[in-house]
């Protein structure tokens, strides 16, 4: 399974790749413009780069998906630190090659038939008592089922922002569960930093691509205003607020 890791603006910094084992090297791809591949071939990881036509980072992965023979794959933002569990249930990050033990359970989940497996974020994983739960929310790390995305024409270009909610809303609606992976955990230093998607996210970007989810999916996604120190340069935004399980259960196509 090929890990994709989609990075702009960030040549002189690849925090997840940082995080990552190097013995998994060989199967990592840098997704970049092609102003910035010969740089990123310094990590020593493969480098994949999108043609100038492709903008933003939900045709960024569509690209990906498209140009894939691989049933599945793994996307990563390029800004994540990972943690486990340890035995008093409280996270650590991750030692030695314990990414190795994630990613194969997020292989081994795509083999057993969920269309898109997830990873807890770092925030709120105290809620779950498991290993693993059910239609929840998932973003920045994800494993993927190609075929059945081609299949169903569900597709990361239909936005600009929120790409990865209104797949997941997708996959859920046509019947099929996610399932997330909460002895493990990813966190980010700061959303919207610089670089990535902060590079043409703004204001206006984030209120339409919020109303946008919402349109697609009501009523299962409602538009919320919220403030959060930790969102550099959008410290008040619309984002969504999404019932997940009423999807599943009422939203079916």
């Amino acid at each position: 399974m090929n890990i994709y890791i989609p990075t702009l603006n960030r040549t002189e910094k690849q925090i997840t790749l940082s995080n990552l084992p190097k013995t998994l090297y060989e199967q990592i791809y840098l997704v970049c413009i092609e102003a910035e591949a010969e740089e990123l071939k310094k990590y020593g990881t493969n480098v994949l780069v999108t043609p100038p036509e492709v903008k933003g980072i939900g045709e960024t992965r569509q690209y990906v998906i498209d140009n894939t023979e691989a049933e599945h794959i793994l996307f990563l933002d390029d800004d994540l630190k990972f943690y486990k569990r340890n035995a008093d249930k409280k996270l650590r990050k991750i030692v030695d090659n314990q990414f190795h033990e994630l990613y194969n359970w997020i292989s081994s989940a795509l083999q057993k038939g969920y269309p898109m497996v997830g990873v807890s974020a770092q925030a709120g994983n105290n809620r779950f008592d498991g290993n693993f739960a059910y239609l929840q929310r998932i973003f920045t790390v994800y494993g993927l089922n190609t075929k059945f995305l081609k299949d169903n024409n569900i597709r990361f270009d239909e936005m600009k922002l929120m790409e990865d909610f209104n797949v997941a809303l997708k996959v859920i609606r046509h019947g099929y569960k996610t399932v997330m992976n909460t002895e493990f955990a990813h966190t980010q230093s700061n959303s919207n930093a610089t670089g990535g998607c902060s590079s043409y996210r703004d204001y206006e970007l984030q209120k339409e691509s919020a109303f946008q989810l919402m349109e697609n999916h009501y009523p299962f996604v409602k538009v919320v205003k919220k403030k959060s120190k930790s969102w550099t340069g959008l410290e008040e935004r619309y984002d969504v607020r999404v019932q997940w399980k009423k999807a599943y259960l009422k939203g079916s196509y």
